[in-house]
Parts: C-alpha cells; structure tokens; sequence
C-alpha cells in the first residue's frame, strides 16, 4: 500500500523525547559495559608475557604468543587479533551511531515543538537533521581503552 500524501502526519513529542533517553541509556551501556571490558580481554589473551613460566621446564620462543609458539599459534593469535579488533570497532560504530540519533532526536524535539514547526517539517528536513546528529562519549574513558572492565572492578 503506497503512502498517501494528502493524509495528515502527527509525531508525538513525548515518545520522541522519551526516545532520546533510552538512546543515551545504550549508548551508555555499551560504552561501559562493552567497549569498556575490551581492555581486560586483550589483557588476558594478548601476549606471551601473560604466561607465568616459571615452575615450566623449556621456555617459549621469543616471539611466541599467548597460543603458543608453534606454527598455528601464529595464526590463532592473527584470527583472535582480528575478531578482537573487528568487535571492537563495532562496539564503537554502534556508541557512535546511537549518540548520532540521540542528538539528532534532541534537535527534531528542540526544532519541532509548535505545530506551525510540525507543519513546516518534510521529511527531507527530518532525514538531514538525523544525518548530522553529533556523537559525544558518554563514557569517554571506556571508548578512549582507558577504563577497566566494570562487571569485575579490575584495573
């Protein structure tokens, strides 16, 4: 069924305003929550030194990873530091599209609040003020690696 144009629009205010809350709330979760315990995974399986040798009675190469320093250890650890960088830039993108669509949200309410505003908006506007929402860290620490995992108080 195709759109009717002639038909009128309404956009409830409430639920747009309640919309930018619950937008910041996962931004802030996955800021936290998410990107904030990668640290403690790179931590746990990033390098050889992790691994206390002392009580072993032959030594790892010197180049050997956390795998170990066989041949397809080395390609274990080149699979883990890809998924591990792929997860966290997605981490990443999804904060950042959140905190977009949350400012963008915030500046439709802000701009759309009379209905003379309402009745000038098209969808043309609504579509360039989504596109240029702003993204600011509500965890900056998390996002920036700086922050430890906060399910388990590490640091």
């Amino acid at each position: 069924m195709a759109p009717n144009p002639e038909l009128p629009t309404s956009v409830d205010l409430e639920q747009l305003e309640q919309a930018v809350g619950w937008l910041e709330q996962i931004q802030t979760f996955v800021e936290t929550y998410c990107i904030g315990a990668m640290p403690d995974i790179n931590k746990e399986l990033g390098a050889a030194s992790n691994i206390d040798m002392s009580d072993v009675d032959y030594s790892l190469q010197k180049d050997a990873t956390v795998f170990g320093g066989f041949y397809s250890a080395y390609g274990i650890q080149a699979k883990h530091d890809a998924a591990y960088k792929a997860v966290r830039d997605g981490l990443k993108e999804i904060a950042e599209h959140l905190g977009k669509a949350a400012n963008a949200t915030k500046t439709i309410t802000e701009n759309y609040r009379t209905a003379e505003e309402r009745n000038r908006a098209s969808a043309q506007e609504i579509q360039r003020l989504l596109e240029g929402g702003r993204y600011t860290p509500k965890n900056a620490d998390a996002v920036a690696g700086k922050d430890t995992d906060p399910t388990t108080g590490r640091s």
